[in-house]
């Protein structure tokens, strides 16, 4: 008896060890074993300007969030976890500016650095700051409204 004890100890601690190993592995790559929830930050970094934001999906709407300059807006989600094709946009409007964009795209930003994606808003576009690098990036282009051809 105590020597089947010891076989299944043996056994538990190797798959321990094994699930450890592969999990540092994973979080290594920046993709966790188990799913994570993802953390978005939206910071108004616009000089003097009061920023109205609002973000969604197709399936959530976080409501027009009001924020003053250095203020911060956060929301939390899980990503996709076997079909990565989270989405997530928002629509940014300030005095001189009213411009949307790609707040989280699974395949650019997968679970940023630690679990959260921290953006500055700025008057030229958002920029990323997770690792004390700052990365910019435009806004998305303009939607083009389709007008109906005339009926005689």
């Amino acid at each position: 008896m105590i020597v089947s004890m010891s076989k299944i100890t043996r056994v538990c601690c190797l798959l321990l060890t094994i699930f450890f190993g592969v999990q540092l592995k994973c979080s290594e790559s920046g993709v966790p074993l188990l799913p994570t929830r993802v953390t978005v930050e939206i910071t108004n970094r616009l000089v003097d300007r009061y920023l109205a934001v609002q973000c969604k999906d197709k399936h959530n709407d976080f409501g027009v969030q009001q924020l003053n300059v250095g203020e911060t807006f956060s929301f939390r989600f899980f990503p996709k976890y076997y079909y990565p094709s989270t989405l997530f946009f928002c629509h940014f409007v300030w005095l001189e500016g009213d411009h949307y964009f790609d707040i989280y795209v699974q395949d650019r930003d997968g679970y940023c650095h630690a679990n959260k994606c921290a953006w500055d808003i700025v008057a030229k576009g958002p920029c990323k700051t997770n690792t004390g690098l700052r990365e910019c990036f435009e806004w998305n282009p303009p939607v083009q409204e389709k007008i109906a051809p005339a009926t005689k």
